[in-house]
């Protein structure tokens, strides 16, 4: 019994010197070491990840902020021209009036003279509305959904039938092709022009 004793204390030993074995110190160092760079790591890309996410958001404030005062200024700008234009188109219509008037009581040449100031003052007033900026629209679909204009085709400059107003209407070949008959609805009065 005694040798049995003996035996199951070598072996004791030798399984306890594996533990303070060189190699095993080293392994278990390693372990230690990588788990503690693993959440060093972890710590690190939360925190970069974290502030990325504060410093596009910035970005996105300061881009949206500097979009809308752009747009404001565009909106102002295009207020105080559509101003102008009314101004200008109301005296164009108190002249065309006067014209009128003075067309009754005048002569047979000073009628054809007083004719050709009318036509180019309406004229005149149809050209006014195009002094905001042209515009693009892209023609009505025809039933053809989810196709997207490029806008980086030819454009076609159209005046519409009712009113007047000018713009440019976008010649997406995709959308020449697929569809027979186009209309563009005007961005002004709403009258819809087949094309």
């Amino acid at each position: 019994m005694e040798d049995q004793y003996i035996q199951i204390l070598e072996k004791t030993n030798q399984q306890l010197s594996l533990w303070t074995n060189p190699y095993g110190i080293m392994v278990g160092a390693l372990a230690v070491l990588f788990t503690i760079l693993t959440i060093v790591a972890a710590i690190v890309v939360y925190r970069q990840s974290k502030e990325y996410k504060e410093k596009l958001q910035a970005d996105r404030d300061q881009y949206a902020k500097s979009f809308n005062d752009f747009l404001v200024s565009q909106k102002s700008i295009i207020d105080q021209r559509e101003k102008q234009a009314g101004e200008v188109e109301k005296k164009i219509n108190e002249l065309i009036e006067a014209y009128k008037k003075d067309l009754k009581e005048s002569s047979a040449t000073q009628k054809a003279e007083i004719g050709k100031a009318i036509k180019k003052l309406e004229e005149e007033k149809l050209s006014l509305s195009n002094t905001i900026g042209p515009l693009t629209v892209a023609p009505n679909s025809m039933g053809i959904g989810g196709i997207s204009n490029i806008g980086i085709f030819n454009n076609t400059y159209h005046k519409c039938t009712k009113c007047g107003f000018g713009f440019f209407i976008d010649n997406n070949p995709t959308l020449t092709y697929l569809s027979f008959t186009r209309t563009v609805t005007c961005p002004r009065c709403g009258n819809t022009d087949k094309i």
